[in-house]
Parts: C-alpha cells; structure tokens; sequence
C-alpha cells in the first residue's frame, strides 16, 4: 500500500542501510553575500551562485556511521519511490545525545566531496 508518511523510509550509505531513521532534512543553499552600498537604507544581500548541498539525518538510538566516510547515498521512501543524490558524499559533524530514562537519539551530516 501506498503511503506519504516518512515511516519505513530508509537512508542507504555506500549500499547499507543506515537504521533506525527517523527525520531527513535535504538542503539546498547557498551563501549570502553583502552587496549592500554606503547609501542603501537598508541591508541587500544576493545568493550566491554555487549552492551549498547537506542532508541532515536523525536517528533512534545510536547510528554507525564514521565520520569522514564517502560514499553513495540513496533514499528509499515509504512508497517505494528511490531517489539518489548524486554524486559523492562524506559523513561529518555526527551528534549522539541521550536523557535520563530517554532512549538515545543520534543524528549525521552529509555533504557532498570528491570521490
């Protein structure tokens, strides 16, 4: 059956699934740039032209990722839509945080790189 909810979506690194996903967050950026001249009234800023890509990824317990890995990313949606990011990605910035009588969560950044 298909569905829209994000349940049983799963993120795929270099071919293995990375369990326990729970949120996916793509980004497509890029940095502000101050183009603002002495006798602007107020702040102007432009985009600029190369965007700035990151997935953010949160996990149900504790993920196994090691920083700093590359590799393929592919995401399967509980539709059964796959979609691939293109390109290399590297692992980065990885958070784990727990509370007293809370289970553990994690999360992961990717950012694309050479191969």
């Amino acid at each position: 059956m298909s569905t829209r909810l994000f349940n049983n979506t799963v993120l795929t690194f270099s071919g293995s699934a990375v369990g326990g996903l729970v949120g996916l967050s793509y980004r497509i950026g890029g940095q502000w740039i101050d183009v603002t001249i002495p006798e602007d009234l107020y702040k102007v800023f432009e985009l600029s032209t190369q965007p700035e890509l990151t997935l953010q990824a949160r996990f149900a317990g504790c993920h196994s990722l090691t920083d700093r890995t590359k590799g393929a990313i592919a995401i399967v949606f509980s539709n059964g839509f796959v979609g691939t990011l293109p390109g290399t990605w590297q692992v980065g910035q990885s958070d784990y945080n727990g509370d007293l009588d809370a289970p553990w969560k994690s999360s992961a950044e990717f950012r694309p790189t050479v191969a």
